[in-house]
């Protein structure tokens, strides 16, 4: 079955929502949690899959994310008929009350650290209850010193955990770039790990004075990153039952949207049987 495909929604391209070849919809949490939006954030559309999309969970602190981000968390997902949440493998503060960092951070790959991680997602998810939660590798510009691969930490966190993996397959490519590993390799060695699959596709630029590749959400999506799209509905057939497209500048004309909406929606039909 065809994955459900649709937009991480940014009001600027609410005027595409309602194309036929969109039927999925990511709500960015932290945007979506407005006092003054009356209104759901999906509005009247009706989509084959909602999630809500979060980014201070912070799962790789050594305690669990406070109550009260949970409540309002899952009160938007309720509200806007989600059946999934998701959030980044990292951290964004040392504790429940520690001060933000302003970006995600990756956990050192170690014992203790995917210990600490693995009880984090399971209080998560029991809080959640029939939500499905997704933990998303993430892009980092270091990486702190450890015992394992983050291929097998993630995996580990997959098969002991159970929850789904959100694959963002730019930060892969990204990561492979920066830090000369092969990002199909990656792919391939985590997915048999992973019972359900999220995807997201963004673009990024090559920081010439930074040496780095940066997944900055702000470009068209790279014919590398399609390729490797298209590798990874290869390898997660049967598993992956959404694709978003993240883009958070330099917003493209209408056509622009409609046309990634396409070239994502072909792909995928020419892998995945129906």
């Amino acid at each position: 079955m065809l994955p459900a495909i649709g937009y991480a929604i940014r009001e600027q391209n609410r005027i595409v929502l309602d194309d036929p070849a969109i039927n999925a919809a990511e709500i960015t949490f932290e945007r979506a949690d407005d006092p003054l939006r009356i209104e759901r954030y999906v509005g009247d559309l009706d989509f084959d899959h909602v999630s809500v999309h979060a980014l201070k969970l912070s799962v790789a602190s050594p305690e669990p994310p406070a109550e009260h981000y949970l409540s309002a968390l899952k009160a938007i997902a309720e509200e806007n008929g989600a059946i999934s949440v998701s959030d980044h493998l990292g951290f964004t503060r040392d504790s429940d009350n520690g001060v933000e960092i302003g970006h995600f951070a990756a956990p050192p790959y170690t014992e203790a650290a995917l210990t600490t991680t693995c009880r984090n997602v399971d209080y998560i998810q029991e809080y959640f209850g029939g939500i499905r939660f997704y933990l998303e590798n993430i892009a980092y510009l270091f990486r702190m010193q450890g015992t394992m691969s983050e291929s097998e930490f993630l995996s580990r966190i997959l098969r002991n955990t159970g929850c789904g993996w959100l694959l963002d397959v730019t930060n892969v490519y990204a990561n492979a770039t920066n830090f000369n590993y092969d990002a199909y390799n990656f792919i391939a060695e985590v997915m048999p790990y992973a019972t359900d699959v999220q995807i997201h596709l963004a673009g990024g630029y090559f920081d010439e004075r930074a040496d780095m590749y940066v997944d900055s959400h702000s470009e068209p999506i790279h014919d590398e990153v399609w390729d490797l799209y298209k590798f990874s509905l290869e390898v997660g057939v049967g598993k992956i039952n959404s694709v978003f497209l993240e883009r958070d500048q330099n917003f493209p004309e209408e056509e622009g949207w409609r046309s990634e909406i396409r070239r994502t929606r072909e792909i995928a039909e020419a892998v995945v049987p129906v």
